[in-house]
C-alpha cells in the first residue's frame, strides 16, 4: 500500500500517512464537503494495514483545530482499525494534540476516549 500524503487546504486537513514506518498524522480542519469519499482511501488502507502491519508498534496523531460531525465517522473508524491491531498484541501509542487554550478540542478527544479501550495521550500545544 502507498503513503498517503495530502496537504491541508482550507476545509480539509493535512494528512501524512506512513504505512512503512506505521506513523499516521492527521492535522488542521475537516469539514470536506463529502466527507466520506475524502476519508474512503485513508480507512480503506489503514485496515489493510491492520491486517498485516510491517511494524511492531503504530503512532496516530490527531491534530485537529476543527471539525465537523462528517469527520467523526473517520476518527471512529480509525480508533476501530488501531483497536483490532491492539487486541492482536500490537503497540499503539494516540496522542491527541489541542492547541492550549482550546478546550472545546480537547473535550472532543475526551469524548472520543470514552469509544476506545485505547490509551491516549493528551498534547497541549502552542499552535496546531
Amino acid at each position: 500500500m502507498q503513503n498517503i500524503r495530502l496537504k491541508r487546504t482550507e476545509n480539509t486537513p493535512e494528512i501524512n500517512f506512513d504505512f512503512q514506518k506505521g506513523v499516521f498524522e492527521i492535522m488542521g480542519v475537516s469539514y470536506p464537503e463529502y466527507a466520506r469519499e475524502f476519508y474512503e482511501p485513508v480507512l480503506e488502507n489503514l485496515e489493510k494495514y491492520a491486517a498485516n502491519p510491517p511494524t511492531q508498534k503504530t503512532r496516530m496523531m490527531f491534530k485537529f483545530t476543527y471539525f465537523n460531525t462528517g469527520t467523526n465517522t473517520l476518527i471512529t473508524g480509525i480508533l476501530q482499525s488501531l483497536e483490532a491491531l491492539h487486541e492482536k498484541g500490537h503497540e499503539i501509542h494516540l496522542q491527541w494534540y489541542y492547541e492550549e487554550d482550546d478546550e472545546d478540542m480537547k473535550e472532543l478527544g475526551e469524548y472520543f476516549t470514552t469509544l476506545t479501550v485505547l490509551p491516549v495521550e493528551f498534547v497541549p500545544c502552542e499552535e496546531i
